[in-house]
C-alpha cells in the first residue's frame, strides 16, 4: 500500500478531550496543527490503496466529534522524496534520489529544509520550480485527487449552510451518471397477418349481365 500525506482543514480548534476522541476514533496517524492565519488542520500520514480512499476515511473519523467537521483538503509544502514522486506522478522515488544526489540532472537540486532521524524534508515549491526550469518537467500544481476532495468538502459545507444538502446529493447523483447513452434501436418487426379464408381465396367472378 501507499503512504499518503495530506492535510484536512477543520472548522474550529478541537479541545484536548475532543483530540483524545479523535485519536481513539483512529486518527492516531494525524496531528492537530495551526497556521499563522489562525486556521487549524489535521496533518495526516495514512496508508491506503488510493488518496481519495484515505481522505474519506479521515473525514468519517472526524465526525466522531460533535460539531467538528472538515472545511477543506490540501497538501503541505514539506515533502520527502517519496512524497515528491507521488505528487509528480511521472518520476519514481529512485529518480528523485539520483537528482538530489547529483547522479543525474544538471545539479543544484534544492537542499533539504530539515534533516533528522534519517528523514529529509524538502520544499515542494522549490522542487517543482527546479524541475520546471532545469529539467523541463510538466509538474502538476496540486494532486488531482486532493483537488477533487477539496471541492467536494467545500461543496458539502456550502450546501449545509444554505440547507440544501439533500438536494445537492440528489444533483450530484444525477450529474455523476453517464450523459451520453448509446441508444439501442431494436429492428422493426412487422406483424405477420395470416390471410383469412376470404383473403386467401380468389374473389368469385362477377356474373355476366346479358345484353339487352
Amino acid at each position: 500500500m501507499t503512504t499518503w500525506n495530506f492535510r484536512v482543514m477543520l472548522n474550529r480548534v478541537p479541545s484536548d478531550e475532543e483530540t483524545d476522541t479523535l485519536y481513539e476514533a483512529g486518527l492516531d496517524d494525524c496531528a492537530v496543527a495551526g497556521d499563522p492565519d489562525g486556521g487549524v488542520y489535521l496533518m495526516c500520514e495514512r496508508e491506503g490503496e488510493s488518496l481519495l480512499e484515505v481522505i474519506t476515511s479521515v473525514l468519517i473519523q472526524i465526525g466522531s466529534v460533535d460539531k467538528l467537521w472538515a472545511v477543506g483538503v490540501g497538501q503541505g509544502d514539506a515533502v520527502t522524496l517519496g512524497d515528491a514522486a507521488r505528487r509528480h506522478g511521472g518520476r519514481t522515488q529512485a529518480s528523485f534520489r539520483q537528482l538530489a544526489s547529483g547522479q543525474r540532472g544538471p545539479g543544484g537540486f534544492p537542499e533539504p529544509l530539515i534533516e533528522a532521524d534519517n528523514v529529509s524534508l524538502y520544499s515542494w515549491a522549490e522542487i517543482s520550480e527546479w524541475l520546471i526550469t532545469k529539467m523541463g518537467d510538466n509538474v502538476p500544481e496540486t494532486n488531482r485527487d486532493v483537488t477533487l476532495a477539496d471541492a467536494a468538502v467545500k461543496l458539502a459545507c456550502r450546501a449545509s449552510v444554505v440547507h440544501r444538502a439533500p438536494q445537492v446529493r440528489d444533483l450530484f447523483d444525477v450529474a455523476s451518471r453517464p450523459t451520453l447513452v448509446e441508444a439501442k434501436v431494436e429492428p422493426k418487426v412487422e406483424a405477420k397477418v395470416e390471410p383469412t379464408a376470404a383473403q386467401g381465396e380468389p374473389a368469385p367472378p362477377k356474373p355476366k349481365v346479358p345484353a339487352a
